[in-house]
């Protein structure tokens, strides 16, 4: 009986775990150029500016990384400066842009129920659909 709910529960970990994006084999996280190339993107150089850019949605990858979908051809991958903690908990994201641009010196808004969080940006890349994933 004992060893039942042992295994159990740990199957219950495994779980949680993989709900939560952790795995249970131990096996690390893949690089996020191998998770785009995954997710049927190319990653071009960072560029310095996106003009008239509107963000559609949005996956977050990680702490430090934000897909943004454009409704466009072209998507980015957003790179924080730092690990920004509340962007998991995002109800919407935005940038600080006044001008309809996003530029480095802006910085993404992330707006929770209680609170609001701005996290500066480190590099912008854009990222073109590939192969049969092509919009």
């Amino acid at each position: 009986m004992m060893r039942s709910i042992v295994s159990s529960l740990g199957l219950c970990a495994c779980v949680l775990f993989a709900m939560a994006g952790a795995g249970c084999s131990g096996s690390e996280v893949r690089p996020i150029p191998q998770r785009l190339v995954r997710m049927g993107y190319q990653m071009g150089p960072s560029v310095d500016i996106v003009h008239n850019y509107s963000v559609e949605g949005w996956h977050i990858l990680d702490d430090e990384h934000v897909l943004v979908e454009t409704g466009t051809a072209t998507d980015y991958l957003i790179t924080l400066a730092v690990d920004c903690d509340g962007l998991h908990a995002a109800e919407t994201i935005g940038f600080s842009s006044t001008t309809g641009d996003l530029t480095l010196s802006d910085d993404l808004i992330i707006h929770q129920i209680s609170a609001n969080f701005k996290c500066p940006l480190k590099s912008i890349n854009p990222l073109e659909r590939h192969g049969s994933a092509a919009r």
